[in-house]
C-alpha cells in the first residue's frame, strides 16, 4: 500500500520540491542550527531549538500543523534526534542521568479533536524514543481556550493570551522537558514552566524543533 501511495502522491522536498524525500541533501545543507540558552532561573536551566525557524523548516511545521501532513514526522525527528545525539552529547547524559521526563505542550480539547491528534505529541513521543527519554502526556492539561500564539505579534499579548492556561496533574517528576514545535517569545512554554514551578518542579528545560 505504501508503494502505491508513493507513486500517487511521491515525497517532495519542502525546500526546493524535489520527488524522492521531504528534506532532500541539498536543502538539507541549508538549514541553520542554533546553541543552547541558559536562563538565570535555578529551576529553568536552559534552552534548546534545534533549528532555525527558516523556509524549509517553517514549511514543514506548517504542513504538519495546518495541512495535516504527518508522514513526514519520522524523517524529521531523525534529524532533529540525531543532532542531539552528535553536537550535545553531555546535555543528552545530563538528561538520562537525572531522569528527565520528556512532556509536550498540551492542545485544548476542542482543537486537538478538530485537527485529530497533537502535533507536539506526535513528534515528541519519537524524540523521546530516539533518545533514550522517558515520556508522559499525562503531565499538564490545557484547561482553557486560548488564541493561537502566531497570530498574536505583540510579546505582552501572547503573554496575556496564555497565561494561567495549564494545571498540572499532580504529582509531577522533579525533572522534566517541555518539547514544543516552535518557540518564539517563549511565552507557552513558560506559562507551562509556571504551572509545574508552583507545584514543586525541580529542574526544567525546553526543547523545541525550532525557534
Amino acid at each position: 500500500m505504501s508503494l502505491i501511495l508513493d507513486l500517487i502522491f511521491p515525497q517532495t522536498c519542502f525546500g526546493c520540491g524535489q520527488i524522492g524525500s521531504y528534506f532532500c541533501p541539498k536543502c538539507l545543507s541549508k538549514i541553520k542550527y542554533n546553541s543552547v540558552k541558559h536562563f538565570s532561573d535555578p529551576q529553568k536551566e536552559g534552552s534548546l531549538s534545534i533549528f532555525r525557524y527558516q523556509t524549509l523548516i517553517r514549511t514543514s511545521i506548517q504542513e504538519l500543523k495546518y495541512k495535516f501532513v504527518t508522514d513526514f514526522s519520522d524523517e524529521i525527528v531523525a534529524i532533529f534526534s540525531q543532532k542531539i545525539i552528535s553536537d550535545f552529547p553531555h546535555l543528552l547524559n545530563y538528561w538520562q542521568q537525572n531522569n528527565f521526563i520528556l512532556t509536550s505542550i498540551p492542545l485544548f480539547k476542542t482543537r486537538q479533536n478538530w485537527r485529530g491528534f497533537n502535533q507536539s505529541v506526535l513528534l515528541s513521543q519519537k524524540i523521546a524514543q530516539n533518545l533514550n527519554l522517558n515520556f508522559s502526556d499525562q503531565i499538564l492539561y490545557r484547561h482553557r481556550h486560548t488564541f493561537t500564539q502566531a497570530k498574536i505579534k505583540s510579546h505582552q499579548d501572547r503573554q496575556k493570551n496564555i497565561k494561567n492556561a495549564f494545571i498540572a496533574t499532580l504529582p509531577i517528576p522533579q525533572n522534566i522537558i517541555l518539547f514544543d514545535d516552535v518557540a518564539s517569545s517563549f511565552s507557552t512554554l513558560n506559562s507551562a514552566f509556571n504551572s509545574l514551578k508552583s507545584v514543586g518542579l525541580n529542574r526544567c528545560w525546553y526543547l523545541t524543533l525550532a525557534g
